[in-house]
């Protein structure tokens, strides 16, 4: 049963981060104007995914030649073969 509860919890935490992700690198693509009420809760949101984000992306970011400011960030798209990677090897051990 303690078995099964962790395997389900760290497998919700996997996905959650996996869509924290994937909504962050949607949200650079789009720069509402703040000055709106949307707007307002727009740019809160922003801020509280790269938040969550930053800390895991920054590393892999810093890792990259140019340190990732050179044309495209994929390292968005690094975390996430990561993330599903340990997925899979840590969920598959339990």
């Amino acid at each position: 049963m303690i078995r099964y509860a962790v395997f389900a919890s760290l497998n919700t935490l996997f996905n959650i981060l996996w869509w924290l992700i994937i909504l962050r690198a949607i949200m650079s693509w789009v720069r509402p104007d703040p000055s709106g009420p949307a707007g307002q809760m727009f740019y809160q949101l922003y801020v509280v995914v790269f938040e969550l984000t930053e800390p895991m992306i920054r590393p892999i970011r810093n890792a990259m030649p140019g340190g990732g400011r050179m044309g495209m960030d994929f390292s968005p798209l690094i975390l996430l073969f990561i993330l599903r990677f340990l997925q899979r090897i840590i969920v598959g051990l339990l």
